[in-house]
């Protein structure tokens, strides 16, 4: 599932907020029952529950979908803001790789996230 969030102002268009995802974890058959979430909200947004929501309404999706036994999340290094929305949803760590992303002109580590449903 995709959902999006949109925010509307008095008299102007609505634009969008943010959205949550969950995708497939891995391609291969044995990765079947577990999805990766993925999170973003505009920076204009934040702040403002925006990903709470969001995290909300996509985990609730989740525990009613039998086939999906864990939800992963992959948070760059040093987000508190991310880790901090994960835990309060009951996500646990699991564990860092170290500069395996790169993303504004440096080598970053990602810190894995998990939350059975």
């Amino acid at each position: 599932p995709l959902l999006v969030a949109e925010m509307i102002s008095s008299g102007s268009m609505p634009c969008i907020a943010g959205y949550a995802t969950l995708s497939p974890y891995r391609t291969k058959e044995a990765y079947h029952s577990t999805v990766e979430l993925s999170v973003y909200v505009s920076p204009t947004c934040r702040g403002q529950g925006v990903a709470s929501a969001l995290l909300k309404a996509i985990l609730q999706l989740a525990h009613q979908n039998a086939d999906i036994h864990v939800v992963v999340s992959v948070i760059t290094s040093g987000n508190e803001a991310s880790t901090h929305l994960h835990e309060k949803f009951g996500f646990t760590y699991c564990g860092t790789l170290r500069e395996v992303g790169y993303k504004h002109g440096a080598y970053r580590d990602i810190d894995h996230y998990e939350l059975f449903v």
